[in-house]
């Protein structure tokens, strides 16, 4: 196994338990939300409710950039790659006069 393997075999690992820890934490909070319900502002009475995002299109909204800033590191940081490889050796034979 070379280390690449071995690095992408831990990071899977690292992505199931946090889906799972995810998954349980979910869990817990779908049965236990209704106990939470009289305690939720009412939207009528905040001003310019109306005019802010969705919880959900906060979400959407702040992920997209996230991508966006990963998507722009990540063509930096393969350009710097690029730059800082080490250049095919060209051989030059010299001829005898």
């Amino acid at each position: 196994m070379t280390a690449l393997e071995l690095t992408e075999k831990v990071q899977d690992g690292v992505i199931k338990v946090m889906e799972t820890s995810q998954n349980w934490t979910l869990g817990a909070l779908k049965s236990s939300t209704s106990a939470f319900d009289s305690m939720k502002p009412d939207p009528s009475r905040i001003p310019f409710a109306d005019r802010m995002p969705t919880p959900s299109e906060t979400v959407e909204t702040t992920f997209s950039f996230a991508g966006r800033i990963l998507d722009a590191q990540h063509a930096f940081l393969t350009g710097l790659v690029e730059l800082t490889a080490t250049p095919a050796t060209t051989v030059v034979t010299a001829k005898k006069a």
